[in-house]
């Protein structure tokens, strides 16, 4: 856990969670990869002690269990209550990177479309496109490159929502590579026909904020996944291959 460790203070830890880890225990508890759990024994190692409420760590937002990229947990209940006002407040800025099924034709793109949560067993764990009873959803999404007819997005979301970035980018025509909840499964990239498949490339690569005691600038930025930092490695080198070709 040590070499995850992001930002370390009296007050809050970012730390670096891994694709296909929960934040939080679900509701069954079967899950093991739970990250509270693991940062709370390493940190209790070192001598962390519980607050006044009797409890030693809170996490102040989530991601996806498909998601990797920083995580950020109070360390007391105040720190806690101040950093989640903070994320309601809209005064966290976060950046997320991901690589698409196929290219925009825009460079830029601010996408607002009012999303909601799917009901029903078959729809859990879900979100909707919904132009009439949805909430107000804000994404700005900038392309950092193209290689042929897959793309590398940097997404900053100014709201929360449900899978709101995956599901933006649907809307958009360039789902998420992989998403195997909203992109089609029937898609091949003709610029990278041996592409194995591989995780949710989706990374949340930044977070930034003013701390709560002091009002310091603070900007957490966390590494890719070993498997996204290959496929982007992968996707240069082939595009670059193809540039010379061409050249020749």
């Amino acid at each position: 856990m040590e070499n995850r460790i992001l930002i370390e203070d009296e007050h809050l830890v970012g730390v670096k969670k891994h694709a296909g880890e929960l934040v939080v225990a679900d509701r069954w508890g079967i899950e093991k990869r739970i990250l509270l759990h693991s940062l709370g024994e390493y940190l209790r190692a070192k001598g962390h002690k519980p607050d006044a409420s009797g409890r030693d760590l809170y996490p102040v937002h989530r991601l996806d269990r498909e998601t990797s990229g920083v995580v950020l947990f109070a360390k007391h209940e105040e720190a806690h209550r101040l950093l989640s006002k903070m994320f309601e407040s809209r005064e966290m800025k976060k950046t997320y990177w991901a690589f698409t099924a196929g290219v925009p034709e825009w460079d830029h793109c601010l996408c607002s479309i009012p999303l909601s949560r799917a009901e029903g067993k078959k729809g859990r764990g879900r979100a909707l496109i919904d132009l009439k009873r949805g909430k107000p959803s804000e994404t700005d999404f900038r392309v950092k490159d193209r290689f042929g007819d897959i793309g590398w997005i940097e997404a900053k979301p100014h709201t929360g929502r449900l899978h709101q970035i995956r599901i933006h980018l649907k809307s958009l025509g360039v789902p998420i590579l992989w998403d195997h909840t909203y992109w089609n499964e029937a898609w091949k990239s003709h610029a990278h026909p041996d592409l194995p498949p591989q995780s949710l490339p989706l990374h949340a690569r930044t977070l930034e904020f003013s701390h709560p005691y002091g009002g310091k600038p603070v900007a957490i930025e966390c590494p890719m996944e070993d498997e996204m930092r290959n496929l982007l490695n992968r996707l240069k080198d082939a595009s670059e291959k193809r540039r010379f070709s061409t050249r020749s």
